[in-house]
């Protein structure tokens, strides 16, 4: 005899049914994503395509098909790819601001109009976005149209700044939500001028933001920032939920296989780091200027887990073509700036190097021509004690921009290459301070020291009329092993031993004697302060107007000990005194 079932268990039998078929079908619906991202970082104010140096692109070098990048071109092969390929996520890692004369005249307004028309997925901010404080970034976060993102700020004390850019922004690909973290170097609070804003952590503060999107069920997760290469990997390593890590800040170049031009690769494209979990973590960073536009595929699960991967920054060289109605708007933005920007104010027979590898790693000769500039543009009349008023400069390694080519025009510099070289208008100015003090900015300009470059310090310091030897392989704080300077109170100058208590006068720039790139002991032990008002770049203008053509070399000023005896100087030193000797003998007025 049929009896009716209870219905208690007629209903749970359904629901058993209804979550068993539900899980078969998630499963069999499941399945891989495939995302394409793309991405830049500190392209530094280039709108016009350059040299292969990131200098300005010459009619030669224009006509010979050898230049390079350009928000036009930059704009053209980025909306082709997302024409051509699906799921695309367009990053920056900051520092737009700053770099060329376009930034000096129209500030945030042109950077505004252009990475608008770029329309990146997400945005982070580079330090350089605060140089000019809190009013100068804010209007262009009130006319973004994408998001602006960093995860590690503290607006609290800072009101003109909240509401205006977000931790993080999550954003859906094939109903799939990836989320992005924004983040930016603590350094910036040394190294720029972000008002009352405190930068935390970054790898606090991406684990607690990459926590909070995980929690809420986003399984793929972006970080993009601006704090360097060595803070990329420990992110990498550090940060558990993390996938991708995209970079910048040290105009890192990452390859791989056979390098496409004069960069050369400090790793492979991607670098995998291996956490300790065992999960692999990809990063990435696209060197600088807008030479190359990063391009990273990468396939994750349906558990958010990278599976393959595959991309290579591309070159952005002529192959690529510009977008002509960018173009045309540039070219009547630039007739204001053609003319005085195209004046040769001299020639070099030599290549300044003033690439960030080399500047913030060593001495470059492009840091001696600035720093001896410096000196010509405060030589003094000499009265019965001194043949000069001041004998020493220095310039912080992140203050030099780019190179110049002396093949390039022929080797003529005009006033453009001069503001591209210097584009921060610091006026150099006079202090006077004691021995130990400036002995203690010199041990402060190696800490953190990187020899490999996977961290750039900005706060290595150029020099003129100082001779130092490094030990690196000492601890931090008594690495400065030996350190000269220019005598004088001799008839004949020559190079004598710091004395710790003696006061000695500097030429040195305003954004230094402030603290900037954290020079606290500069700024708290100044004994005499004296602002001349000279811009860097005019300074540096009229000395090479004065000294063209510029044959400068590296002469030794700046060494790393490898077993000499420090009380010896190497033969490049000696043979540098003989050409500051020459120098001097040229240039100071008897």
């Amino acid at each position: 005899m049929w009896r009716q079932k209870d219905p208690v268990s007629a209903l749970l039998a359904l629901s058993f049914l209804v979550t068993f078929f539900s899980s078969w079908l998630a499963i069999a619906l499941a399945k891989d994503l495939t995302l394409t991202i793309l991405h830049t970082n500190d392209v530094h104010s280039r709108f016009l395509q350059t040299s292969k140096f990131s200098g300005s692109c010459s009619d030669e070098d224009a006509a010979s098909k050898k230049c390079y990048g350009g928000f036009a071109r930059l704009h053209y092969k980025v909306r082709e790819l997302r024409s051509q390929i699906p799921n695309v996520v367009y990053l920056s890692g900051g520092d737009y601001y700053q770099g060329t004369i376009w930034y000096t005249i129209y500030k945030w307004k042109i950077i505004s109009k252009y990475v608008n028309i770029l329309n990146h997925t997400a945005m982070a901010f580079g330090n350089h976005e605060f140089d000019d404080n809190i009013d100068g970034i804010v209007p262009f976060l009130e006319a973004a149209t994408f998001p602006v993102i960093a995860c590690n700020i503290d607006d609290s004390k800072e009101p003109r700044f909240q509401g205006k850019y977000k931790k993080s922004v999550v954003v859906p690909y094939e109903g799939v939500d990836v989320g992005i973290i924004g983040f930016t170097t603590t350094e910036t609070m040394a190294i720029s001028a972000p008002g009352e804003l405190i930068f935390n952590d970054e790898v606090e503060s991406i684990t607690k933001e990459a926590q909070r999107l995980h929690d809420s069920g986003v399984k793929i997760l972006i970080a993009v920032g601006h704090a360097g290469y060595d803070v990329d990997l420990k992110i990498a390593e550090k940060v558990p939920l993390i996938d991708v890590v995209v970079g910048g800040h040290t105009n890192t170049f990452l390859y791989h296989g056979a390098q496409p031009d004069i960069e050369e690769p400090l790793g492979d494209y991607p670098t995998i780091v291996t956490q300790s979990s065992g999960r692999k973590v990809l990063v990435v960073q696209a060197y600088a200027f807008g030479k190359y536009l990063g391009y990273l595929n990468v396939t994750f699960n349906e558990a958010g887990e990278a599976t393959s991967w595959a991309g290579n920054p591309i070159l952005m060289d002529h192959t690529i073509p510009q977008d002509q109605t960018i173009l045309e708007e540039l070219a009547d933005l630039g007739k204001n700036l053609t003319e005085e920007m195209k004046k040769e104010v001299g020639k070099t027979h030599v290549f300044l190097n003033g690439t960030s590898r080399e500047c913030r790693l060593h001495e470059c000769n492009m840091g001696n021509v600035v720093t001896d500039a410096m000196i010509y543009a405060n030589l003094k009349t000499p009265d019965e004690l001194y043949w000069s008023d001041v004998t020493m400069a220095v310039m912080n390694g992140g203050g030099i921009r780019v190179s110049i080519d002396e093949k390039s025009r022929n080797g003529s510099i005009s006033v453009e290459d001069v503001l591209t070289v210097l584009p921060f208008r610091n006026t150099i100015d006079l202090i006077e301070i004691k021995g130990q003090h400036l002995k203690e900015a010199f041990e402060f300009a190696v800490e953190g020291y990187d020899p490999a470059g996977f961290h750039l310090a900005g706060k290595f310091l150029q020099i003129s009329g100082i001779r130092v030897v490094y030990d690196i392989s000492q601890p931090e704080g008594s690495r400065v092993r030996s350190l000269q300077v220019l005598c004088k109170k001799c008839r004949v100058p020559y190079y004598v031993p710091i004395e710790m208590d003696e006061v000695y006068k500097l030429a040195i720039p305003t954004y230094i004697v402030k603290g900037g790139d954290g020079f606290q002991v500069l700024k708290n032990n100044i004994i005499k302060h004296h602002e001349n008002g000279i811009l860097d770049s005019e300074m540096l203008i009229k000395y090479i107007e004065a000294r063209s053509p510029i044959i400068q070399g590296v002469e030794g000023r700046i060494q790393f000990y490898e077993g000499l005896p420090a009380c010896c100087a190497s033969e490049s030193q000696t043979f540098s005194v003989y050409l500051e000797t020459i120098f001097l003998h040229l240039y100071c007025v008897t």
